[in-house]
């Protein structure tokens, strides 16, 4: 399966986003906690040639509006016109750095790179 997004040829809208689900994994709560400290980039490559189109870019990590009392986060990539200047079939992902710079008394936090999504491609069409 693929994820699919897409946006019009020089538009900036609309952005990026991506929800981190919840795996089911006992521990999920950490990752949360984790990534709030981690540096979060977007890269997207044209999926023809494998080109990189944009490289490391900054993101945003904002807190979901769920209604429920859980915490969620999306990932949020702001495009820039040069971004959507050509039209194509671009593969993206975002990579996540955990810093391991949190601490907490017997709780251990992620360390290391993550590139999501895990399972799917992400396929952007620019039209």
């Amino acid at each position: 399966m693929i994820q699919e997004f897409y946006i019009n040829k020089g538009a900036t809208l609309p952005v990026l986003r991506m929800e981190l689900i919840n795996d089911g994994r006992y521990d999920f709560d950490k990752f949360y906690d984790a990534v709030q400290d981690a540096v979060i980039t977007f890269s997207m490559k044209d999926a023809e040639t494998g080109i990189l189109k944009v490289s490391k870019a900054p993101t945003k990590l904002l807190l979901a509006d769920t209604g429920g009392c859980e915490e969620k986060y999306v990932i949020e990539y702001d495009w820039t016109e040069r971004d959507t200047k050509t039209s194509g079939i671009y593969k993206g992902w975002f990579e996540i750095s955990f810093n391991g710079d949190i601490s907490e008394a017997g709780v251990r936090f992620p360390e290391g790179k993550l590139i999501v999504p895990i399972q799917e491609d992400l396929m952007i069409y620019v039209k």
